[in-house]
């Protein structure tokens, strides 16, 4: 697969490699602005479903991942994976770690991104969280061999626009008293899965939940993505709140959101991917394994959230 992700440093980079870095801030800039502007991720949207009866957000997340497909579909680009599906008894640890960490960070890596934007900065430790469990070489060693996968797409771009027009009709329909969030959110979802899946497209080694091991084994692209991603989710809080409002953190807070990272993290290692993987590479691939895992994930933090409550908030309400 062709990828313009510059895997050298930035004092070698060429014309074009800057060029190819200007393109990946650019598109990691839109997914973050999205992020941040939909106030959604998996852990809102559930406890959105369990708590308050509103699946909207639910709903407009298969949204992102039509879009997604839908930008595979044109490009004629199969959706990526830089390490394959692992045994279904690995998948199903991965997928309740990780909804475990989810719900003990407060968000998945959507929601983590979109925090960050809003001033809690402290959330940044969940990616260094996972940082540590993907990082470590030790890991991947005791795992079975799942070497990279191109998935085959689900269908053409036509098919994947007719189930937006559908999904999105559902929506519509679910959250009629609240029209002004349904724009927000049917945009927001289009640029989330558009940018994603460009990202992906031209540079095949991307993942939210790797963002920050990224850095570290393609300094270039890695820190780019990172870089583009916090400043769009900083930029969409500011044009809607007009002022970065810094929360000062605290030490539980950067405790659980560390504990947190590191659940997802395992959880990411043995699926392998976290819930941007499944949502955005898994489901347009047409993979039952991301459909199980996301499923699992979704279960699991219903139970929690049913049980124990949830501080999860989405910062647009």
């Amino acid at each position: 697969m062709t990828s313009i992700f510059p895997e050298l440093s930035f004092s070698s980079m060429s014309a074009t490699d800057w060029l190819g870095a200007l393109l990946i801030a650019a598109l990691a800039f839109i997914l973050g602005f999205a992020l941040n502007r939909g106030s959604i991720c998996t852990v809102i949207a559930t406890a959105d479903w369990v708590l308050r009866k509103r699946p909207a957000r639910s709903i407009a997340l298969l949204e992102s991942a039509l879009w997604a497909g839908v930008v595979y579909a044109i490009l004629d680009v199969a959706p990526f994976m830089p390490a394959g599906w692992l045994p279904i008894e690995y998948l199903l640890a991965g997928a309740i770690l990780f909804a475990l960490g989810s719900y003990v960070n407060g968000a998945c890596v959507f929601g983590s991104i979109g925090h960050i934007g809003n001033g809690d900065i402290q959330v940044s430790l969940v990616f260094v969280g996972i940082f540590l469990v993907t990082f470590v070489e030790p890991i991947a060693k005791l795992l079975p061999e799942h070497p990279p996968l191109s998935l085959p797409l689900l269908g053409g771009a036509m098919l994947f626009v007719g189930l937006i027009i559908v999904v999105v009709g559902i929506r519509f329909f679910l959250a009629r008293r609240d029209r002004a969030n349904f724009r927000v959110l049917t945009v927001s979802m289009g640029l989330i899965g558009v940018s994603f899946a460009t990202l992906a497209s031209v540079a095949p080694l991307f993942s939210i939940t790797a963002s920050i091991e990224a850095v570290v084994s393609v300094p270039v692209a890695g820190a780019v993505a990172v870089m583009g991603m916090s400043l769009g989710s900083i930029a969409s809080s500011l044009l809607r709140n007009r002022a970065f409002r810094f929360k000062l953190p605290t030490w539980g807070g950067m405790l659980r959101h560390l504990t947190g990272g590191i659940l997802m993290g395992l959880g990411a290692v043995l699926i392998p991917g976290g819930n941007d993987t499944l949502l955005l590479t898994g489901f347009p691939g047409a993979a039952w394994q991301a459909l199980l895992a996301y499923v699992v994930i979704v279960g699991v933090l219903a139970t929690l959230i049913a049980g124990f409550g949830s501080k999860a908030m989405a910062w647009g309400d």
